[in-house]
């Protein structure tokens, strides 16, 4: 099968090589002659050409980039176009495979979600994902493409939920970097995080339609688990940063932070209350994290 890949970097490297483990025939797609070629993947800077040749399509670039790639690929309404990213695109709030279908003809989409490191991968480690999409055309090729004794690839349905639960796992994993350095908290905390956090973005995605269930899988504790456990992950770092009185100004606001934003947002648009990704939004708006850990333990009791 061959597999056409959008994305040169080290993820999708990675996802070539998950290919390759599979059995399959990666095809790397990169942006133009600026950029450097995968070192040994096949490869190509004639991206529409990857469209042309592949069936399959995994997005393999940053958020911001995918509308670009689906411009530059030009994929055709037989596409299968499936999206390895964080579900949402934290400028402006749309879901990633939204954003597929709205920049280009194609019809059949999904989302690859889970907890799978790139240097893990790319050093020959064991992991596992999940595909999601309302196809089951889609699912089976994504598990043909990439399943294999290195990579376990679940299918889910479940698109709504996949996309908010990887979406969710930048700003919880911040969250817990918070607790994780906050003077007077332990593991306690850091289980409350954990726990509530998965709680209110199970409301969210019922709210939005999806299944809760997916939020306690490989896309959501799944992958959360995996970021506490990563010693220097970002999303971790951008937690313990708020803890400091000296913010770096001129790097721009960290992807946890504008995907919680884009979350907030999301929410308050379907009427769901999402506490600790609100905490973590005031805490970067310049909130002391004690006084927002304070204002979330002093909130009324309820049912589980």
């Amino acid at each position: 099968m061959k597999i056409g890949i959008l994305g040169g970097g080290r993820w999708g490297q990675a996802l070539a090589r998950l290919a390759m483990a599979a059995g399959n025939d990666p095809l790397i797609a990169y942006r133009d002659k600026k950029d450097k070629p995968p070192h040994i993947l096949p490869s190509t800077k004639d991206v529409p050409s990857v469209s042309a040749s592949c069936d399959l399509l995994i997005v393999a670039v940053s958020a911001s980039r995918v509308q670009a790639a689906m411009e530059m690929a030009e994929p055709h309404a037989g596409n299968r176009v499936v999206v390895a990213g964080r579900g949402i695109d934290a400028d402006t709030g749309r879901w990633l495979c939204d954003v597929v279908r709205e920049h280009s003809p194609v019809i059949r989409v999904g989302t690859l979600a889970g907890p799978a490191p790139v240097e893990e991968i790319l050093n020959g480690g064991l992991c596992a994902g999940v595909v999601a999409s309302p196809f089951q055309e889609v699912r089976d090729m994504v598990q043909q493409a990439l399943h294999s004794s290195r990579y376990r690839l679940y299918g889910s349905p479940d698109l709504v939920g996949v996309q908010l639960a990887s979406a969710a796992v930048p700003p919880l994993a911040a969250l817990v970097g918070v607790t994780t350095s906050l003077g007077g908290a332990g593991v306690g905390m850091h289980a409350m995080v954990v726990a509530r956090g998965v709680a209110e973005y199970s409301r969210l995605a019922t709210a939005l339609g999806g299944d809760a269930a997916s939020l306690a899988g490989l896309a959501g504790v799944g992958d959360l688990v995996a970021a506490q456990g990563q010693s220097g992950h970002p999303s971790f770092e951008a937690g313990k940063a708020l803890l400091t009185k000296k913010r770096r100004k001129t790097a721009g606001e960290p992807g946890p932070i504008r995907i919680a934003r884009a979350l907030v947002k999301t929410a308050e648009s379907v009427g769901v209350d999402i506490p600790l990704t609100q905490a973590l939004v005031a805490m970067a708006d310049g909130l002391d994290p004690l006084e927002a850990v304070q204002a979330l333990m002093g909130r009324r009791a309820h049912d589980e």
